[in-house]
């Protein structure tokens, strides 16, 4: 049960990155629709790879690719 607890843990920030690249309209990526779905497909491999730190980096490259970006236009 502690290592289920660890892992959910380890996995929260890609899993609420990947959440939040779900439900964003995809004219809020520089690339559109096939960005958007870009950014999906890596994000889910950075929830396959958080817990051992590697996803870390594509949840970081996420952050500053479209929300950076959508906080700078307004």
């Amino acid at each position: 049960m502690r290592w289920l607890l660890l892992f959910l843990v380890l996995d929260s920030v890609a899993i609420f990155t990947l959440i939040d690249c779900m439900t964003r309209n995809a004219d809020q990526f520089a690339g559109g629709p096939e960005d958007k779905q870009a950014w999906t497909r890596w994000l889910w491999i950075a929830v396959a790879t958080a817990w051992f730190g590697v996803g870390y980096g594509i949840v970081l490259g996420y952050y500053w690719a479209v929300v950076k970006r959508n906080t700078l236009r307004n």
